[in-house]
């Protein structure tokens, strides 16, 4: 079935479907008997058409009204995502209730709130979510249960445009053994990375590490992606999936079938050179070649997805961090190639490219045409941008359509961070003046997610705010939703106190740090603080007294709130923020002092280490074991159960072998405070530096961090395990414990 007959039915389906898919996704997240059925939600008339739209017929603006009688709500949207962000808008603002990560259910108050009716319409068009790294750092195990979940938490969000490549390495496998002749999988694995690396794969950056991928993961990868686009589907939700960005296997001519690359000659194919000591995928040299390679690449997803998939936006960065490789003869060419390729394929297709340092360069965006390109700017909020500040021009000067983004987590790194006042300020004035600029939607685009909630809540209420909101009036309404208290009662007033004392932390003035200040407690061991991965260029630019007076604050309503389960969650991260504040204090006095004086600092400091890791029990979110059980789960075979495992601690520790880990700085990249790590990773890493003395010389890698990979103990160093679920111990009583045992006398 083509692209267009495929585009004119699932226009019909949309037209003809109901709230079903809203009302599915309230009875899960509002378990309680009867909560989701005081929701009346329901498609209201389209409206028409914005000037916002691509070649997208479907497109509209989105809106919903709602009110409620006090006893039951009424929502009408446009679409069913405007219907779910409706729901979702009196669920916070009204009722007090924030599915959040830790928390993605919830139950409604006795007493519903009367609510005269109100309507919002959505400023921008695209609501987009996710980025390719974030399948790997956050998203590389997960099940159709994690999936749902999250799908569920876009909708309430109102994301119509999140990026999806799960099941796309099925797409490679299925063009290489079909369109070339590969015969098995040795060949397509040769190519084709592990599970937790496939965000660099489909950015062109990387092949083959972390694999090879049995033929159980191809086909319950490819049923669980099929299972992801029905539900987008459902929602209307359009998925960014990854285009052909002219990469092929290096032995490319040695797998293919003779018949099926009989006119390729060694010339068509260039060394694609190296990304961090990885090597690169090769590139298609040649533009008739690489016309015919995407056109067997397209047919594939069609062949897969065709029957699930909807779809015209397609993810395509061929020259992502390292420029066009040596020996293209043209990269303008390939371009143009690429893009005549791509609508050949699909007519009404968006070329959607990240705007990431110095991309998108004037190669891409003066070889496609206005309204078919779409820019995904990564740095809104840390350069402050009110218009795309990467080059987004036609080569006649008119603008390219372009997405407003943070990205605000790099890594997965556990850490208090943001940068409110830009996200805020700098969108609305992008948003004021988006007809001469071009701006066309928000979106967070973070390296890792299930942390600093309140960053995502902000960002995807935005578009649809009646009054701008400024850091104040958000942070009085955010206190309200996220704990479920009324204002002016002695609750609110006390977290509104602690968040307020936040804020300092949640506005970073360091336009080059990426992401949270990571704990010292992570760092390879040194007497003087510093960054632990090699690109963060972090400072600690806070008050750090206001993040201990926080925590005294929160603490103070354990009583009240110790069952509320987001005050728990929040409870742990504040009290971990609070302890790796002091590490960093405790460790300037260790470099400060002598004898037995540092002899003690050291042991406290290797205390803390240990204490951290107790209180992260206490929270799944925060434990390692959740990542690598997750891993484990996916494997059928001891041997297959290994390989992911390996996939999952080789990430956040050396991320490659030997040359990614050191000579492409890659070590401690994703590094987690999380419990597990602390204690088995980074804990051993101390205590060796310690007892040994800092004149003495490591090899931290083939000491300590490939064996922690393998899953065996650094010599001489015992290895601490994460207590077992039956044992862990309450949040609520370890935060008070530690509370008094560190922070309470500074």
């Amino acid at each position: 079935m083509s692209r267009i007959v495929l585009s004119v039915f699932f226009a019909i389906y949309a037209l003809a479907s109901t709230a079903g898919p809203v009302e599915d996704m309230l009875r899960r997240v509002l378990p309680a008997k009867g909560d989701a059925k005081k929701f009346d939600c329901r498609l209201m008339k389209k409206s028409s058409k914005t000037a916002a739209s691509f070649t997208d017929a479907d497109n509209v603006t989105s809106r919903f009204t709602l009110s409620c009688d006090g006893k039951r709500i009424r929502v009408r949207g446009t679409d069913n995502v405007a219907l779910a962000a409706g729901a979702n808008w009196f669920l916070q603002h009204y009722a007090g209730v924030d599915i959040s990560w830790n928390s993605p259910t919830a139950k409604l108050p006795d007493v519903l709130p009367v609510v005269a009716e109100e309507t919002h319409t959505s400023s921008v068009d695209y609501r987009y979510y996710l980025n390719f790294c974030t399948h790997s750092y956050s998203m590389a195990f997960w099940d159709w249960e994690r999936w749902q979940q999250e799908i569920d938490w876009m909708a309430l969000h109102g994301i119509n445009l999140p990026l999806i490549i799960t099941g796309m390495e099925c797409v490679w496998r299925d063009v290489l053994e079909r369109g070339y002749g590969y015969q098995g999988l040795d060949g397509v694995n040769r190519f084709v990375t592990g599970s937790a690396y496939y965000g660099w794969f489909f950015m062109n950056n990387m092949t083959a590490w972390g694999g090879p991928q049995p033929e159980m993961w191809y086909a319950s990868r490819l049923e669980l992606a099929r299972r992801i686009f029905r539900r987008l589907r459902d929602f209307g939700m359009k998925p960014v999936i990854p285009g052909y960005v002219g990469m092929v296997p290096s032995d490319f001519l040695t797998y293919a079938s003779r018949d099926k690359v009989g006119e390729w000659t060694a010339q068509d194919i260039v060394n694609g050179g190296m990304w961090c000591s990885f090597e690169r995928p090769y590139f298609v040299n040649n533009t008739e070649r690489l016309k015919e390679f995407a056109a067997n690449y397209y047919a594939s997803i069609d062949r897969l997805f065709g029957d699930v998939l909807t779809t015209h936006f397609y993810a395509i960065d061929p020259f992502h961090e390292g420029g066009v490789p040596r020996g293209v003869t043209s990269a303008s060419a390939s371009v143009r190639a690429m893009y005549d390729a791509l609508i050949s394929y699909d007519e009404k297709a968006v070329w959607v490219c990240q705007h990431w340092q110095n991309n998108p360069t004037t190669t891409l965006t003066h070889a496609i045409p206005a309204g078919r390109l779409l820019i995904l700017d990564l740095h809104g909020d840390d350069n402050g941008d009110t218009t795309c500040s990467g080059n987004h021009t036609t080569a006649d000067g008119k603008n390219h359509r372009w997405v407003w983004g943070q990205v605000s987590n790099f890594g997965g790194n556990v850490g208090l961070f943001g940068r409110i006042d830009r996200l805020i300020n700098c969108f609305y004035s992008a948003r004021n003046t988006a007809a001469e600029n071009g701006l066309c939607g928000i979106g967070a685009l973070p390296e890792g997610i299930e942390n600093n909630s309140m960053l995502y809540d902000l960002l995807y209420a935005l578009p649809w705010t009646n009054v701008d909101y400024t850091r104040q009036t958000w942070l009085q309404d955010y206190v309200g939703m996220r704990y479920g208290v009324k204002p002016g009662t002695p609750e609110y007033v006390t977290l509104h106190s602690a968040w307020q004392r936040l804020l300092g932390i949640y506005n970073c003035p360091n336009d080059r740090q990426q992401g949270t200040t990571e704990s010292v407690f992570l760092m390879r061991p040194a007497l003087q603080p510093r960054t632990v991965s090699s690109w963060a260029n972090s400072t600690w630019y806070w008050n750090m007294d206001d993040i201990r007076q926080a925590t005294r604050e929160m603490l103070s309503l354990s009583d009240i709130l110790r069952n509320n389960d987001n005050y728990r969650y929040d409870l742990v991260d504040l009290t971990r923020q609070a302890l790796a504040d002091l590490g960093k204090t405790i460790l300037d006095s260790i470099a400060a002092t002598e004898g037995s004086r540092r002899a003690a600092w050291q042991e406290r400091f290797l205390d803390m280490i240990l204490d951290q890791d107790r209180l992260l029990a206490t929270r799944d979110e925060f434990r390692l074991s959740r990542w690598t059980e997750a891993a484990r789960a996916i494997g059928q075979t001891t041997e297959e159960k290994a390989l992911y495992e390996k996939n999952a601690r080789m990430l956040l520790t050396t991320w490659g072998d030997r040359p990614q880990c050191e000579r492409g700085g890659l070590h401690d990249y994703a590094n987690r405070e999380w419990s597990g790590l602390l204690s088995s990773f980074y804990y051993p890493r101390w205590k060796a530096y310690f007892v040994k003395g800092s004149s003495a010389q490591f090899n931290w890698f083939d000491d300590f961090e490939w064996p922690f990979v393998m899953g065996t103990s650094p010599s001489g160093y015992a290895t601490f395990l994460t207590p077992a679920a039956d044992t862990v111990e309450d949040a609520v009583a370890v935060a008070h414990e530690l509370y008094h045992k560190y922070l309470q006398c500074k």
